[in-house]
């Protein structure tokens, strides 16, 4: 690839393109919210429960308004005149206050908010403000919360149940009855939350002359968070811009629908000064979204050979006192079957609200649950059965021939050739040479152990209103020469600039450094939903694409009127348009000119200016169940095979992963960089979902784990050996073929290092079930595992 200020081009589609975006970020030169100064800014601070659950008696605020600097304290009784809608809970019976009302249902819930003029001065004041409970027992145990209706956390409903899935095809149970084999196993993951390196903000400027108000916010959906304002304020959109400036991570947290998240900018409307809330670490730990945390009963009936006939599974999902839609119940029902080709299935899963935190988005929500327990499960059978799990997998693998397939709940999985991916993988690894290493490395004292999986994730969904069935992408040349790409989602650091750039340059010749991406801006961009579900190569990518190309065509037809050559004969290349065979030639910057200076000049179909908007409209997808109530709810479904070699330490539990590698496919791959540093840093946070991190409440619901002393993240030591492999299918339902990175690489780490545990620790019978695989847990298993076989 090369480029210039010349105008020198030649960068295409899938070339390793360096980030923009890095070197500003790296140098301090980044703009986030907490940034962002206005004039006589005051800050806001949270009153937050200390009960799980308890009832609102009195809050008295008369001492904190007392305090110098304290400018205002608003309880939810002062703010609800102000609401122009009370948004819907996690039913639409029941309804969310921005500041609770009545009664409280988690640890850090919003009571009320104190308005100071500085960030300590609104600490002293929420310190000063008296609140007086009733205390509530606190349900904490989904699977209690399920079965005993004595503990309610919302009055409206009769029962914590507040969503259901049953799906469940014809005669499978009759097949339980008859099956050669059938395996049942209680799985379960643990409540984790997304830990982005910036937690939420939120500053707030309202004018009072012109009425606009103007709200930066940490989100990952700006259009999302402007439409929530709109409606909860009665705000004309019109008068409203959200700006997301830079946005320091997200993987599913900063994607909205916060109970608080109306409150900076109603109090800068109310007070006529401009606002500001950074979250803390501990509010974030407090109150920030958390997901998995999903128990699983499965049943899984096989063959004597090991063909898999049915799969049976009831989900008890804990999802907090959760303030919305939580999608992580259906996806993990509708993919239990993952790469299998599995025909006979039932799922029966249930939604049970507990007193915790907010439950929601997270890296492959609901996927992940799903990936873990159907890999955990093809280990446990072949180890019951004494099959090779790698024959065991590729004797069930849905094959490639059978693709666009339809598994047994609707989905349309677009591409895969997961064998060959598999063999790839153990190839990388060197997988049967590890398998030989072992009884060398024991004799030695090491314990080691190697394990292989294989996960799909589906990605881009498009049935909820949260996440569309579009994107949309503007691209205009302006009349100097410079091209401005408008985004309909933001960045949180997947490099989209980098690679819109890229695609736009692609198809019109102009060099990168000429390109400028505009992202975050509700006032400047389209209506869009932001990032999620690794959406935006599968729709963003294609719209930019659409886009791009039909300036491409204007710009060949201009040329073609005043060269007076057949715009089929011509190409653009080196800043210019010219005949194939090179004859001809005309400058870019000067058919820019004739775009907009000489109308006289363009040909007749052709409209003054180059600017042009496209919508990619999601592909692949199915917005109405049919009658046995099928559905594919996911645009493309990329997929990686994992092979990892651990070392366990039985004196100390601790585990060393000697090796991880992993081959993935997400289809065409539009820049290698961006994907492998995608594809790394999932692995990563895998990781620590496997070995270290965990959300923990005590039962009376209070938080154990609010701190980073408490809750183990992976720093750059616990990194492994990462050792990534491509392969490519592309998606035949989108002109790029792509079919999303950022997700697939933290699904197998779970399940390939309990593999590799369990074989490491195979002589004493170890079972690992339930992540995180921590060194108390290992060592705890291996305790049990030998007074089991009576061994001391």
């Amino acid at each position: 690839m090369q480029t210039s200020r010349e105008g020198k081009n030649t960068v295409e589609i899938g070339d390793k393109v360096r980030r923009r975006e890095t070197e500003r970020l790296i140098l301090g030169k980044g703009t986030f919210v907490d940034d962002v100064q206005p004039s006589g800014a005051l800050y806001v601070g949270f009153v937050r429960s200390v009960y799980a659950h308890a009832r609102i008696k009195r809050i008295d605020t008369r001492a904190a308004l007392a305090l110098p600097g304290i400018h205002a304290v608003v309880t939810g009784e002062d703010i609800i005149g102000d609401l122009a809608e009370v948004r819907g809970g996690p039913t639409r019976d029941v309804k969310t206050y921005p500041l609770a009302i009545g009664k409280v249902r988690y640890v850090g819930e919003p009571i009320a908010a104190v308005v100071a003029d500085s960030r300590y001065l609104a600490e002293d004041g929420v310190e000063a403000v008296e609140v007086e409970y009733e205390g509530l027992p606190a349900v904490v145990d989904p699977e209690i919360a399920l079965n005993d209706p004595s503990v309610k956390l919302f009055d409206e409903l009769q029962s914590n149940v507040v969503y259901e899935f049953h799906f469940a095809t014809p005669g499978v149970d009759d097949i339980f009855k008859t099956a050669d084999h059938v395996f049942s196993e209680r799985l379960n993951s643990q409540r984790l939350t997304p830990f982005p390196m910036e937690p939420r903000a939120y500053c707030a400027e309202y004018d009072q002359r012109t009425g606009q108000l103007t709200c930066w916010a940490s989100t990952a959906g700006a259009h999302n968070f402007r439409t929530r304002l709109a409606e909860i304020l009665g705000f004309p959109e019109t008068k409203l811009r959200v700006i997301a400036p830079d946005v320091g991570g997200s993987f599913g947290v900063k994607n909205g629908g916060y109970q608080d998240e109306v409150l900076v900018p109603l109090l800068a409307i109310k007070l006529g000064r401009p606002m500001k809330w950074a979250e803390t670490r501990v509010e974030y730990m407090r109150t920030g979204r958390q997901g998995r945390d999903q128990i699983h009963y499965i049943d899984v009936a096989v063959k004597k050979d090991g063909t898999i006939l049915a799969v049976r599974d009831k989900i008890i999902a804990d999802i907090g006192c959760s303030y919305g839609v939580d999608n992580s119940i259906s996806s993990a029902a509708l993919y239990m079957t993952g790469v299998y080709d599995i025909q006979n299935y039932r799922v029966d899963a249930y939604g049970v609200a507990t007193n915790k935190a907010n439950h929601g988005s997270l890296r492959g929500i609901g996927k992940a649950e799903a990936a873990y327990v159907i890999e955990r499960m093809i280990d446990i059978i072949a180890r019951k059965l004494s099959i090779d799990p790698i024959v065991l997998r590729n004797k069930n693998f849905i094959p490639p021939e059978a693709f666009p397939y339809r598994n047994v709940t609707g989905a349309l999985y677009d591409s895969g050739r997961y064998a060959e991916c598999l063999k790839k993988t153990l190839e990388l690894a060197r997988y049967e040479e590890a398998k030989k290493e072992k009884a060398e490395l024991r004799s030695r004292g090491i314990y080691r152990g190697v394990g292989a999986v294989l996960v799909m994730e589906p990605t881009s969904s498009s049935r909820i209103y949260a996440t569309g069935g579009y994107a949309t992408c503007r691209i205009r040349i302006e009349p100097t020469g410079w091209v401005s790409v408008f985004s309909s989602v933001g960045d949180q650091g997947q490099g989209h600039s980098t690679t819109l750039s890229a695609i736009v340059a692609s198809r019109i010749g102009f060099p990168l450094d000429k390109i400028i991406v505009i992202r975050g801006d509700t006032a400047a961009t389209p209506y869009g939903f932001g990032t999620g579900s690794s959406r935006s190569s599968v729709v963003q990518m294609n719209a930019a694409l659409l886009a791009a190309e039909r300036l491409r065509d204007k710009l060949l037809n201009i040329a073609a009127r005043n060269l007076r050559v057949p715009a089929k004969n011509l190409a653009i290349r080196d800043g210019k348009v010219c005949e194939i065979d090179g004859a001809k030639s005309m400058a870019l910057n000067a058919i820019v000119r004739l775009a907009y200076g000489a109308i006289h000049q363009l040909p007749e179909d052709e409209e003054p200016g180059l600017e042009v908007t496209r919508h990619f409209i999601n592909p692949n997808i199915d917005y109405v169940a049919d009658p046995q109530g099928r559905m594919n709810t996911f645009s493309a479904y990329p997929y990686a095979a994992v092979a990892a070699v651990v070392d366990v330490d039985i004196d100390t539990g601790f585990i060393n992963i000697v090796k991880y590698c992993t081959v993935h496919d997400c289809g065409n791959i539009l820049n290698p960089q961006i994907v492998e540093t995608q594809h790394y840093g999932s692995v990563v946070q895998g990781v620590g979902a496997a070995l270290y991190e965990q959300i923990v409440y005590d039962e009376d619901g209070q938080l154990l784990t609010s701190s980073l002393m408490d809750y183990k993240v992976p720093t750059v030591e616990e990194v492994p050996d990462i050792r990534l492999g491509h392969m490519v299918t592309p998606s035949p339902f989108s002109p790029l073929g792509t079919k999303g990175a950022g997700e697939t690489g933290m699904l197998g780490v779970p399940p390939a290092l309990a593999t590799a545990i369990e074989d490491a620790l195979s002589e004493f019978g170890v079972e690992i079930r339930n992540p995180p695989y921590t060194p108390e847990k290992i060592l705890g298993l291996i305790k049990q595992a030998k007074q089991r076989s009576g061994r001391q």
